[in-house]
């Protein structure tokens, strides 16, 4: 599902350093073209392309991007890539070449452009790659210790979906797959409830000294009622008021 979004991507930035191998990916998306292709060769020569892609037969190899051959590159249905964006943006200067890669997205019969983009010759905060992050619809950057794993972002309707992949080919059949890398999710630890004796200035638990102390208490009724005779004796107090009349003698009984 990854490769096919990053088929369909209107404009597609891979960024890689000298000691990535992405003829991988670009095979993979090249062999999907149905359309013409337009390949400008700043980096590798044409001869070297031609081996490379020797079984598609609808790529045009240029040197270079030449503005005043605009129209001629975009006469009908077709796809640009670009080998690579550093290298166009010294022959254009970088302005120049954000205005170019702009014009291209904004016409009709350019289906997909796909630019190569060498970060680690650029400075850390280069403009050129903030721009092209910022245009871009799809981003996969080679990682800088594994080089089969890749970081994509793929942006659609305002939001940027970001995930990490790990890129494997079968030498056997030539298809190209995806393994997403699937994190640990990492559980919010719970905070400790606070103890009933924490919240308050005065002691309201009972330890166990407490409770030995408690069991050796013994109360007068104790005796009475480990005999197993519980009675209760009352005298009356000589100043107690006693009613000798008949509480109910207004009752109609």
């Amino acid at each position: 599902m990854t490769l096919f979004k990053l088929r369909t991507a209107p404009l597609l930035l891979i960024e890689d350093d000298g000691n990535k191998n992405i003829l991988p990916l670009l095979l993979d998306l090249v062999q999907q073209e149905k359309t013409s292709l337009n390949l400008f060769c700043y980096e590798q020569p044409a001869s070297n392309w031609r081996n490379i892609l020797k079984e598609k037969q609808n790529i045009i190899y240029y040197k270079e991007y030449d503005p005043d051959l605009y129209d001629k590159y975009t006469s009908g249905k077709c796809s640009v890539i670009v080998d690579s964006v550093n290298q166009m943006a010294i022959c254009l200067s970088w302005s120049k070449c954000l205005e170019n890669i702009k014009r291209f997205l904004s016409n009709q019969n350019v289906a997909q452009i796909i630019l190569v983009l060498h970060k680690d010759c650029l400075p850390h905060y280069s403009k050129l790659r903030i721009h092209l992050n910022h245009i871009a619809s799809a981003i996969i950057s080679y990682d800088k210790t594994d080089p089969c794993k890749v970081n994509i972002q793929l942006k659609k309707s305002g939001k940027v979906v970001k995930s990490e992949e790990i890129l494997t080919l079968d030498n056997r059949t030539g298809v190209l797959k995806t393994v997403p890398i699937v994190k640990a999710e990492k559980k919010e630890e719970e905070p400790e409830k606070p103890l009933p004796g924490n919240l308050t200035t005065f002691k309201i638990e009972v330890d166990q000294t407490d409770k030995l102390e408690k069991y050796k208490l013994k109360l007068p009724y104790m005796s009475k009622i480990n005999e197993g005779e519980s009675k209760v004796y009352y005298e009356p107090d000589a100043v107690d008021d006693w009613d000798e009349e008949d509480p109910d003698e207004d009752l109609d009984i």
